[in-house]
């Protein structure tokens, strides 16, 4: 049994997305909090622009990916396509709903209004992690089997 790659430039795409991703989610994102010196404000103000700039950039890549699977269409499974779905409507979610809110609840905290708790941050914390599986998983798929010897 040998791996093959349905296609390169797609794994490519999934690799950087998924580092920048997992970078900028689960690495930057809670060690801002730990800067000594660092306003709760300015932390929030960073983490809105982060993500807002990052979820771009996640446009970005899964329209790349979408444009190079359909190209090689024949080598892809319903699986594979349901994962890309699955990963345009999380970050859809995100962009459309969550962050907006986010976003709102930042400003009127930065204007120094006190909120009461929110779940949806903890829903953004579900549709990261979700989105970081689904992108891992997307990469294993990357690889066939090829049973002719």
């Amino acid at each position: 049994m040998k791996l093959e790659l349905k296609n390169p430039l797609v794994l490519m795409l999934l690799c950087l997305m998924t580092g920048m991703f997992l970078t900028i989610s689960f690495l930057e994102t809670p060690l801002k909090f730990q800067v000594q010196g660092i306003t709760l404000q300015t932390a929030l103000g960073l983490g809105k622009l982060m993500f807002g700039l990052s979820s771009k950039i996640q446009w970005e890549f899964l329209i790349a990916i979408l444009i190079l699977m359909l190209i090689s269409w024949k080598n892809y499974t319903k699986t594979d396509f349901i994962i890309l779905a699955v990963l345009f409507f999380i970050l859809a979610i995100e962009q459309f709903w969550l962050l907006p809110v986010l976003d709102s609840r930042v400003d009127l905290l930065s204007s120094g209004k006190a909120l009461p708790p929110t779940p949806l941050h903890d829903y953004f914390i579900y549709a990261e992690t979700a989105k970081a599986l689904m992108l891992i998983t997307a990469i294993i798929l990357q690889f066939k089997r090829n049973t002719v010897q």
